[in-house]
């Protein structure tokens, strides 16, 4: 043992082993969902498979639909710190400008997915369940986003604008993300996907900071 090591704290440790467990969970329903669809796999199945008991699969997944969307919490963790933990002097525009570039580190999980018999966006379109759901997640992040906005700027609770606001970054992160996809499945290389999605972003931001009001030109 290496005497100079910080031991862990007690309740470190729980919440390394919780969030293992999480992990693991999710992982054991991707792959059974991506052998066999949603509706043919059961809770029961994921917790056996997974080695644990079906009420711990609860614990962390209130719904079977969660465990699609396991990801969801980490979008809206970083949605909301590129407002909140944004660096000095950096607009919440150019914030998630800057988040939205970033993407491209998403390119290989994204090939993965692609290369699934059923990837994530073949199980939610094959499911009216899990499209409801998809709609639930992106509210409830435009809900979130739109209430850190009205924080920081002190808004009325009836001011529209924080809501316009975070509508239409999540709108845009979305969309980019979209074309992020298929630029992957058209099959060109990292080089010219991640010049590609930049040139997007550039362009999608800049008409975001310049407004709409000679947009388009006729």
């Amino acid at each position: 043992m290496n005497r100079y090591a910080v031991p862990m704290r007690p309740g470190g440790l729980r919440e390394m082993k919780k969030s293992q467990t999480r992990q693991l969970i999710a992982d054991t329903a991707a792959s059974l969902f991506r052998a066999r669809g949603f509706d043919d796999v059961t809770v029961d199945e994921i917790a056996a498979v997974a080695q644990v008991s079906k009420k711990t699969v609860f614990n962390h997944f209130p719904t079977k639909e969660d465990l699609v969307f396991y990801k969801a919490e980490e979008r809206e963790a970083m949605s909301l710190a590129a407002v909140r933990e944004r660096e000095p002097g950096v607009s919440i525009l150019d914030s998630f400008r800057q988040l939205c570039r970033s993407q491209t580190r998403l390119v290989a999980g994204i090939r993965r997915d692609q290369a699934q018999p059923r990837g994530f966006f073949d199980l939610v379109n094959a499911n009216p369940s899990l499209q409801r759901k998809m709609y639930e997640v992106n509210a409830h992040l435009v809900d979130t986003l739109a209430e850190a906005v009205a924080a920081e700027t002190e808004a009325e609770p009836d001011d529209p604008i924080p809501s316009i606001v975070a509508s239409t970054l999540i709108g845009a992160q979305r969309a980019l993300y979209r074309r992020l996809r298929e630029r992957v499945a058209s099959g060109d290389d990292d080089e010219t996907i991640e010049r590609a999605h930049h040139d997007d972003v550039r362009r999608v931001f800049d008409r975001l900071r310049d407004g709409f009001g000679d947009y388009p030109s006729r």
